[in-house]
């Protein structure tokens, strides 16, 4: 997908922040219990970032990390702030903070270029954890003043406040207003140019997804954007809410090239991937021996105002042969593949850079463009 010149700060700095806080000693380290999806199981450094005697076991933050990828495989809703427990609350930084963080800046960067004139200047972040999207949003919008976090769990609160402190600007660092409730209506009064709901669709029951979505859009001043995970329940989930978004006046900035009909058929999937480090206690905690893995998700940028949809985008990584490359893409027209042959240069040049997830120029999505007699002189097709 695409990547936009950082013009806010850094946001690397939350990884270093959050590997330190969920390593740092504690005074003691709390029994873990089981806990449930949503925005507990998104739990920061519980209690701050740490202190005291003693190091927090490699083993015991392993078993916390496997209970909460057990009840987020499970589909569980998030239990009451009681049942979470520091443990818990440091797995997920090591291991799960990444990927959402990384996550948030492409989907994000992808926002800001369909929009390179538009600038939020106040965020609501719902069902915001520890504040990853928060960091990713002002990396990229180094212009928004006002920030806004939802959470429903109060050690989470503790731990973004803790990160913050560690290299946050100020609009988080000192500036920012953490209300502790539920996510699934932002609180009475607030309201943003930007809003992001990360991973929180599926933490939500059934029922409650379609007024959530809708208070969420009357809540949004410029641009909402809702992620969630790459599985097909994870792109059903956001279908509905692009339906629901449409009916309600939105444009969909992102991924769809346009506001018609999703095109793809019967047991095919939205989603993408985004490559995440892994850091040594992340490897540790997954008993991975790879130094990174592919986080997989769906998204959905809405907005307020004229539409800005990209001529099209990969669905696939492209396929390279001699002399062409062939992409599947999602245009206005429905799902097309489309041959790049050598000969049209740009077109070749840019599909030889391309990754799956990346907007695809005109030159590209141009069912009238010549194909290589080498690929058999096959017409690209839309289905």
């Amino acid at each position: 997908m695409t990547s936009r010149t950082r013009i806010g700060f850094d946001a690397d700095v939350l990884l270093a922040a959050a590997t330190a806080a969920a390593t740092a000693p504690t005074a003691a380290t709390a029994p873990t219990a089981p806990i449930g999806r949503g925005d507990g199981a998104r739990g920061g450094a519980a209690r701050g970032t740490g202190g005291g005697a003693g190091t927090a076991p490699r083993r015991e933050l392993a078993r916390a990390y496997r209970e909460l990828s057990e009840r987020y495989r499970g589909g569980s809703d998030t239990p009451e702030d009681a049942r979470l427990t520091d443990g818990h609350v440091r797995a997920y930084l090591a291991a799960r903070l990444p990927a959402t963080l990384a996550v948030s800046r492409v989907v994000l960067a992808e926002l800001a270029d369909r929009r390179p004139h538009w600038q939020p200047h106040s965020l609501l972040d719902l069902g915001a954890g520890p504040g990853p999207a928060t960091w990713a949003a002002l990396e990229v919008f180094g212009e928004i003043t006002g920030v806004d976090l939802v959470e429903r769990s109060a050690r989470m609160i503790a731990a973004g406040r803790g990160l913050a402190r560690l290299g946050a600007p100020g609009p988080l660092r000192t500036g920012a207003r953490w209300h502790h409730t539920t996510a699934q209506v932002p609180p009475v009064g607030v309201a943003a140019d930007l809003t992001v709901a990360s991973y929180l669709l599926g933490e939500l029951p059934a029922a409650t997804r379609g007024p959530a979505v809708a208070a969420w859009w009357r809540a949004t001043t410029g641009a909402l954007v809702i992620v969630d995970t790459g599985t097909p329940d994870g792109y059903a989930r956001i279908l509905a809410a692009r339906s629901a978004l449409l009916a309600d006046g939105a444009t969909i900035t992102a991924p769809c090239p346009s506001d018609g009909a999703c095109p793809l058929p019967d047991g095919d999937w939205c989603h993408f991937a985004r490559r995440v480090e892994r850091s040594a206690v992340h490897r540790a905690l997954k008993d991975a021996e790879r130094g990174h893995e592919d986080e997989k998700f769906a998204y959905l940028i809405a907005s307020r105002g004229q539409p800005a949809h990209a001529p099209g985008r990969l669905l696939r990584a492209p396929r390279a042969h001699a002399g062409h490359i062939r992409l599947a893409l999602c245009v206005p027209e429905g799902q097309r593949e489309a041959v790049v042959a050598r000969s049209r240069r740009d077109a070749y040049a840019w599909a030889r850079r391309a990754r799956w997830g990346d907007p695809a120029p005109g030159s590209v999505t141009d069912p009238a463009a010549p194909t290589d007699p080498a690929a058999g002189g096959q017409a690209p097709r839309t289905v």
